[in-house]
């Protein structure tokens, strides 16, 4: 039950910080759904995501490169794939394990 009212308490802020960014906005519930939270959490993870990509890289699992517009690419580091592979066995979540 508590995690249930954590995850509403937390969509609701979800729904504050979208309108706080756009007063203005108003939606149905799909709409909210679709494109505000959306926004919300693809904002979340770009936020993340540069901090993992980092860890990938500096454990050599990626390898990245600048491009000539100015952007990294990441990609796979095949000499890793073993360690890889081994690293993805043992951080599997429960879930995870049961999808394979």
């Amino acid at each position: 039950m508590k995690d249930l009212q954590t995850n509403r308490h937390c969509l609701a802020n979800e729904v504050l910080g979208y309108l706080v960014r756009h007063p203005e906005a108003q939606d149905t519930a799909d709409g909210i759904a679709e494109w505000w939270l959306l926004e919300q959490r693809i904002m979340e993870v770009v936020s993340n995501l540069e901090v993992v990509l980092e860890e990938l890289v500096k454990k050599q699992f990626l390898l990245v490169a600048a491009g000539n517009d100015g952007r990294f690419y990441y990609r796979l580091n095949r000499n890793m794939e073993r360690e890889i592979r081994s690293h993805l066995r043992s951080s599997a979540t429960p879930m995870e394990e049961r999808a394979k």
